[in-house]
């Protein structure tokens, strides 16, 4: 089959579940013998295409980095059609929204096209409402962000519902959102990891070492992780952020007022020999994040490293972990839960264990990779046969 996969953003734009996702998913069609071409937003240093891992990536200009806009529906329209004329297209991947411009044309020309969804209308609305705080132009955009999701939802969402031939969902958590148009085509396909090799975790020295990884930005919730920190003052502990983003800076500001320079390091980005380093070392992970995510892709690396994991109880999240068997939940936004949580492990090394061998074997049941690229595969299949 030849593959056209639409996406606002690659690994070239940042590194996130999402981006990795996608990249996964390309790498193993390719491995499985199709044929594929990835459709994305401008590159963010101005590249217009790029080969690697058997595939090729076209950087659609003009359009923003990261953003679909009616520059993107229009140019991708048109160069789909090229693409088409050059090599026939057998089925087109819409990762959200990305394909909604080539929806005519694809239902002209009898392609079918599967739309996975990470989110839903309700799920981002809480996202945004989780984030809420007191500076005056964020109850501006209070009012605005809900009613441009809204828009979104019927003037982006709606149709292709209709358009499309299958949706496949990242977790079971959304699936009730897609009753609407939806009839027989929703899917339920679960992320995906490369599953490390299986070891044996190191016994903890004598500082308890924690960890953080993932877009430095206020919804993730690693300022609840640097403040937790400073109610333990007692305990032998170091927090390790691995990340970058906007929000960076305030944290570092955060943990500057608070005294905690010799307790909390900031990584930065890593390459993956360097983050796998720090999965190893880790003694709890912890995502107190504050937003509705889908399945965040770093919860599973860190469950598949045998880390026993402190998560928020929100999204995605919900339905990955068991709470006191491969893992602990608190409340969103809960710093005394949160502080509640480390101290336990702290206290509790056979807990720690325990939690992180049973979160090892929920990644290896559910979660690897390659299941997932076979599904999501044969979903693909299916469309184009029927």
């Amino acid at each position: 089959m030849h593959i056209l996969v639409l996406t606002r953003s690659t690994l070239h734009h940042g590194f996130g579940g999402f981006q990795r996702q996608c990249t996964d998913l390309c790498e193993g069609f390719v491995k499985m013998g199709h044929k594929v071409t990835v459709l994305t937003t401008a590159h963010p240093d101005g590249e217009k295409k790029l080969e690697g891992a058997g595939y090729v990536i076209h950087f659609v200009h003009p359009s923003k980095p990261k953003r679909l806009s009616r520059g993107w529906f229009k140019q991708t329209r048109k160069m789909v059609v090229d693409i088409h004329n050059e090599t026939p297209i057998d089925v087109i991947h819409s990762n959200e929204f990305a394909g909604f411009g080539i929806t005519p044309w694809a239902r002209k020309n009898n392609i079918p096209i599967a739309l996975l969804c990470h989110g839903s209308l309700r799920s981002e609305l809480l996202s945004f409402l989780a984030s809420a705080d007191r500076r005056p132009r964020y109850w501006h955009w209070l009012v605005l962000t809900p009613l441009h999701l809204i828009r979104r939802y019927f003037l982006w969402e709606i149709p292709m519902r209709r358009a499309v031939s299958r949706i496949i969902l990242v977790t079971p958590t959304i699936e009730a959102d897609f009753r609407a148009f939806c009839k027989g085509k929703v899917q339920v396909i679960e992320n995906g990891i490369t599953l490390p090799e299986k070891t044996t975790k190191n016994i903890a020295g004598p500082t308890l070492k924690l960890l953080c990884t993932g877009r430095a930005d206020r919804q993730k919730g690693f300022q609840m992780a640097i403040k937790a920190m400073g109610k333990l003052p007692d305990l032998d502990l170091h927090l390790d952020i691995v990340g970058s983003g906007d929000y960076l800076s305030e944290m570092k500001r955060l943990v500057e007022r608070m005294g905690l320079g010799n307790r909390v390091t900031f990584r930065g980005r890593v390459d993956d020999d360097e983050l796998y380093s720090l999965y190893s070392s880790a003694d709890i992970y912890l995502i107190p994040t504050l937003r509705y995510e889908g399945l965040p892709l770093a919860l599973l690396e860190s469950m598949a490293h045998g880390i026993p994991t402190i998560s928020s109880n929100i999204g995605g999240n919900s339905d990955v972990i068991t709470h006191e068997k491969d893992g602990l939940f608190v409340k969103p936004g809960d710093l005394d839960e949160l502080v509640a949580a480390i101290s336990l492990l702290e206290k509790n090394p056979d807990l720690r264990n325990s939690l992180g061998e049973e979160a090892r074997k929920t990644t290896e049941r559910r979660f690897d990779k390659e299941r997932m690229v076979k599904d999501t595969e044969l979903v693909l299949r299916q469309i184009t046969s029927s």
